[in-house]
């Protein structure tokens, strides 16, 4: 068995090509285990397709993700941006798919002075909690009981991995600048949640 969670990207692709792009993240991905040139079966349910598989390393990215055509991801009722899981199993040469819409991570909190409005990610950060790339996109951003709709900003600097969050509810949620935060994003209904204790940075 050997899985990973990739991030979907539609492309000009034949109808059964599936294209993954790996080792983006800190660790090697499981499922470079894949067999090259050989029938894979993906599945997601009762649905179940034969495809090939093509494989790519060393492209520019923070978060393994996969490339199919159109036709496909509507077969398999999968969402453009949204983030799966792939787990393959040997024995049957299968790859069975499912969401992942939960992501975590760890980054640096500063203060935005954006406005009160604006959520500031740096791209490494939106690539690793898997956040659509929409600048202005409204995300609900949760400390305990309190939420606030913030509008999404990313900066031009594709290295960034820090939150930016506005001066005003640092202050307001008594948050600790400037300290690694625990981070976590839900897709399912666009919520990036704050943990309120600073944990140590990796």
């Amino acid at each position: 068995m050997a899985s990973g969670r990739l991030d979907l990207f539609i492309a000009k692709l034949p109808v059964n090509n599936v294209v993954l792009t790996l080792n983006c993240s800190y660790t090697g991905s499981e499922l470079l285990a894949i067999p090259r040139n050989t029938p894979i079966t993906l599945k997601r349910g009762t649905i179940k397709q034969t495809i090939e598989l093509q494989f790519l390393e060393g492209r520019e990215c923070f978060a393994d993700f996969m490339e199919m055509n159109y036709a496909l991801a509507r077969r398999f009722q999968l969402t453009a941006l949204r983030r799966y899981s792939l787990t393959y199993a040997e024995a049957d040469q299968t790859i069975t798919i499912a969401p992942a819409p939960l992501s975590e991570t760890v980054s640096m909190l500063t203060a935005s002075t954006l406005g009160a409005g604006t959520l500031s990610v740096g791209y490494e950060l939106l690539s690793r909690l898997g956040i659509p790339e929409r600048q202005g996109m409204v995300i609900k951003v949760r400390q305990g009981k309190n939420i606030a709709r913030m509008r999404l900003h990313v900066p031009a600097n594709l290295s960034d991995d820090k939150l930016r969050v506005p001066s005003y509810w640092i202050n307001k949620w008594k948050l600790s600048a400037n300290q690694p935060h625990a981070l976590q994003f839900d897709q399912r209904n666009f919520m990036l949640s704050l943990n309120v204790a600073a944990v140590a940075a990796r």
